[in-house]
């Protein structure tokens, strides 16, 4: 013998048991107590959002002979409408009653007075499927229909029925329900039925209802036959082929990372597990519009499918604009779906679209949220001895009054030890030509992810919270120096007791911090804001892989030993440097310019 489905024994009874619509169920109440219920109704709204439901609602507080409570469930009319046996309650579906000659035979019948209760209602479900004789055969009834009778007509596609029947009919307008108040009613039933469902589960049948109330209670009955009265999460994915959040993180990373033949093998494995595809492309889509949204706003309240973690995790190291050109690819794939004969081939084009789209920077101006953070940069003293010196490129990308600055190997192919990749720091060590003498050196090492990975180990959020206000108010000026300039280009990434990591979302605006003569005046207009410290910069591509180094030996417990700081000193007078004050007047201003007055003479 089969049971009664979940949806039909937890429909609604009385109004208190409505969920969602509040402004609806308001109207119609205060209607009914009032005793202003109108002659027709027209009820429009997603399926399964309570329309038929709110339609029976009315039918049986109308009929019900307590009217202060209606419905009250005890009356005789409110048992019998209950039980679908009103005589005087005429639901009809006229997807099946379509004809000119069904109407006809309505209103016949509608003459007829009541046989149990006050009022006759006709609840029409699916309105709109009335052939356009049909419609216009109840349209002098709708308008002026027998005192004792009222019409509910319920639709889906209001648009398609004539404006006509529309302006003779109170119209309203349901909405999709609210997750959170699916997800409560399913717990809700859980707790009745007494099996056990847990909030994960709950949360994922209601992004899977998608706002209808009676999909989410047909999708829980399913669950509770797979599932044996214990429904998880990983169950709702498997009877459903859904993939989890961290599944669509680990492909988005592997995309990120240009990653392939990972790429690849992830989704051949989520596509032999029977995961949706096409569902997955939209998933993947409303996951990276979250990294975007926190990218910009740092605001997790606005999240919808991420957490704090998940979105700074993915908006970390990349460009609204790059997550923007992935959402424009899988949105193409989801078009190529409707014609394709493989599905999956499509999506793997797509990702590797994205990945062409790929460009690990972070978004302009916005900092790196504090979960992908690790401690900030810190510096080797220059050693006595030094490698090589290795060709010069110049940037052409102009940063704030920039001097020709080397170019940092993002990742150089063959990590050498901070000491190996240092450039020569004094003229005598450069070529022996003139011009080469006179172009800017950095002291500072390759910015390599060994060589960050090795001084990360010093920083704390402590500095970092100490130092934040005061380049905020650097940054928040009206100066328009070039050191200035320089910071409003980068985020504090982190900062230790003796440096500051600035992270640069362009290659050149590292350079340009890390060139020695640059370097030295920021260290010194730093320090005149309070903040002792030497400054240095880093890509972003660079203080990932730096970053995830680290997370990784931390587990292990193996971190290398922490790099030491020098700070620049202040530097000695030449002799030249060494002239006299008055001197130096008469230089600057002339001789005949200048008069010296001895206070010490009257």
């Amino acid at each position: 013998m089969s049971r009664i489905a979940l949806y039909q024994k937890y429909r609604s009874n009385t109004f208190d048991e409505v969920v969602g619509q509040e402004y609806v169920v308001r109207s119609i109440r205060n209607a009914v107590h009032n005793n202003q219920v109108g002659h027709a109704y027209l009820f429009c709204g997603p399926r399964g959002t309570g329309k038929t439901t709110m339609a029976r609602l009315l039918a049986k507080a109308v009929n019900c002979e307590n009217p202060k409570e209606a419905p009250c469930g005890t009356c005789e009319n409110c048992k019998a409408a209950e039980a679908g046996t009103h005589p005087d309650i005429i639901e009809i579906n006229a997807a099946n009653e379509t004809h000119v000659e069904d109407i006809r035979d309505l209103i016949d019948r509608a003459r007829l007075a009541p046989m149990l209760g006050q009022h006759k209602i006709y609840i029409i479900d699916e309105v709109h499927q009335l052939s356009s004789s049909a419609a216009s055969a109840l349209l002098k009834t709708l308008e002026e229909p027998p005192a004792h009778v009222i019409f509910i007509l319920a639709t889906t596609d209001p648009q398609k029925l004539l404006p006509t029947i529309i302006s003779r009919c109170q119209r309203f307008d349901f909405t999709k329900v609210e997750k959170g108040q699916i997800k409560n009613h399913l717990l809700y039933i859980a707790g009745q039925e007494g099996f056990k469902l847990e909030d994960t589960a709950a949360e994922k049948i209601a992004e899977l209802a998608d706002g209808g109330m009676r999909d989410a209670l047909s999708i829980l009955e399913q669950a509770v036959s797979y599932s044996e009265g214990n429904i998880t999460e990983e169950d709702i994915n498997h009877v459903y082929g859904l993939a989890s959040t961290d599944q669509k993180i680990a492909l988005l990373e592997a995309v990120f990372a240009n990653d392939l033949t990972s790429t690849l093998e992830i989704i051949r494995d989520y596509e032999s597990h029977g995961i949706d595809l096409k569902r997955f492309t939209s998933e993947l889509m409303d996951v990276l519009k979250d990294a975007v949204i926190y990218g910009y706003t740092q605001k997790a309240g606005l999240l919808k499918v991420l957490n704090e973690a998940e979105a700074a995790r993915l908006s970390s190291g990349h460009k609204a604009k790059e997550l923007l050109n992935m959402v424009e690819s899988l949105m193409k794939a989801l078009e190529s779906y409707k014609t394709a004969q493989s599905v999956e081939s499509y999506f793997e084009i797509a990702c590797m679209d994205m990945m062409a789209s790929a460009e690990p920077v972070t978004f302009a101006g916005t900092p790196k949220p504090a979960v992908k953070r690790a401690p900030a940069m810190v510096v080797e003293p220059t050693p006595e001895k030094h490698a090589p010196e290795k060709p010069v490129e110049h940037k052409a990308e102009p940063v704030a009054e920039p001097a020709p600055s080397e170019e940092i190997p993002e990742e150089p192919a063959d990590t050498a030890e901070p000491e190996e990749n240092m450039q020569a720091c004094n003229e005598e060590d450069a070529p022996g030509n003139d011009e080469a003498k006179s172009a800017p050196v950095t002291k500072i090492p390759q910015m390599d992810a060994d060589t960050v990975l090795r001084i990360l180990v010093q920083c704390d959020k402590k500095y970092k919270s100490e130092d934040a206000p005061k380049l905020k108010k650097l940054t928040d000026g009206l100066v328009m120096d070039r050191y200035a300039a320089a910071l409003r280009q980068t985020a504090l990434a982190a900062s230790g007791e003796d440096c500051i990591l600035l992270g640069a979302s362009m290659d050149a605006v590292a350079n340009n911090i890390n060139e020695e003569q640059f370097n030295r005046g920021l260290y010194e207009y730093l320090k005149k804001a309070g903040i002792d410290k030497m400054p240095f910069a880093v890509t972003d591509k660079v203080y990932k892989m730096a970053v995830e180094s680290y997370r990784t030996l931390w587990s292990e417990k193996n971190l290398p030993e922490k790099l030491d700081i020098v700070r620049y000193e202040k530097p000695k007078e030449t002799e030249a440097e060494k002239i006299d004050p008055e001197q130096r007047m008469k230089d600057v201003f002339g001789d005949d310019m200048v008069e010296i007055i001895d206070e010490g003479k009257e």
